[in-house]
């Protein structure tokens, strides 16, 4: 089939088309079965001792991409990509003969970004971006297997959202002109209204089967390389870390609590899991409290209305190089940058 869309821009509950009443449980972690023993609480970074089990519970390559719901993906993604240097390579949108919504794909080597909004407000991603407003949807996962990866996670506590399916190419929006095959994809929740996006195949074209390729004349580059680790906040951590260890086999890689990355004012809480090969680095963090200001951890989730992705690490070849180019580019109301580095920056150069 030709998938011409964003695999969850759905309506039903955010389950996807067709459903996967023989997967899916309640958007949340499962609670804490009373027979359990004592969750294992956080000790910080002084006395953890990094190990690396090779649990994975299913083969796990890289961060394939990450997909932002928004309200206007065109500007969006305009944006990003002259904030960031990326370039547009695919689409899918009323040009494509997708009449539900606009999705653009943005690139800079192995980093790909997808900006999707709906036409209407019928599907779940109006109500998403109602209550998040410019925020990631799905964190998107290279696996060998996606089929594989999801019965594994299920099997193991992992909430479903999107059961497993095979997109493959040769509509009116294919990339390749139907000379490759196609992509399998599946989902289950990360945290909050954020979902893990498992991808595999030998889809030969830019994304998913479905979007079309857009030429540019200039290859735009700031030296961005890849995504480096994509960072969640969320009220309870344990929880979360927990239910991510259990249903993926990730392992720790490292963890801290408030007397190692908190200041007199306000802290936080964090543990960093990975893969077996650490090229999927998600850390979790949650608030602190009695503390003389808020957390800014809390402060997010009241602000996002719920837990959610806070920032994504993006790796570069030289640091003042792409941050010289990203600062030029503020000219144009891109991003702006804090004061305090402003001044750092200033120094350093």
């Amino acid at each position: 089939m030709v998938y011409n869309a964003p695999i969850t821009l759905n309506g039903g509950g955010g389950h996807g088309r067709g459903g996967c009443a023989e997967y899916c449980a309640e958007p949340h972690p499962p609670t804490a079965d009373e027979d359990a023993p004592p969750r294992r609480q956080l000790t910080g970074a002084k006395t953890f001792v990094r190990s690396n089990p090779m649990s994975d519970l299913f083969g796990v390559e890289r961060f394939d991409h990450i997909e932002f719901w928004c309200g206007d993906a065109k500007t969006t993604s305009s944006r990003f990509g002259l904030a960031l240097g990326l370039n547009l390579v695919a689409k899918s949108d009323q040009g494509t003969g997708n009449y539900e919504f606009a999705s653009y794909v943005m690139q800079s080597n192995e980093i790909s970004m997808v900006f999707s909004a709906p036409y209407g407000n019928e599907h779940e991603a109006h109500g998403f971006f109602k209550a998040h407003g410019i925020a990631v949807r799905a964190v998107g996962v290279r696996v060998e297997d996606a089929a594989a990866a999801f019965e594994a996670c299920v099997k193991h506590g992992g909430v479903a959202v999107t059961p497993p399916r095979v997109l493959t190419s040769g509509g009116k929006g294919d990339a390749t002109g139907g000379t490759s095959t196609g992509k399998t994809i599946a989902e289950v929740r990360l945290y909050g209204d954020v979902v893990l996006r498992f991808v595999s195949g030998d889809y030969a074209g830019p994304h998913l089967p479905g979007y079309m390729a857009v030429h540019t004349e200039q290859n735009v580059s700031y030296g961005l390389r890849r995504m480096d680790h994509i960072v969640g906040n969320v009220p309870d951590l344990i929880a979360v870390r927990d239910y991510l260890m259990h249903c993926t086999g990730f392992h720790e890689f490292a963890e801290f609590v408030a007397e190692d990355v908190g200041t007199v004012d306000s802290g936080l809480n964090s543990v960093v899991l990975t893969s077996n090969n650490e090229m999927v680095i998600l850390p979790v963090n949650e608030p602190t409290f009695n503390t003389p200001r808020k957390s800014q951890i809390q402060t997010y989730l009241e602000q996002n209305e719920g837990p959610g992705v806070q920032h994504v690490a993006l790796k570069t070849e030289d640091i003042f190089s792409t941050l010289r180019k990203m600062r030029e580019a503020t000219v144009r109301r891109c991003f702006s940058f804090l004061d305090v580095f402003t001044r750092v920056w200033s120094s350093a150069v």
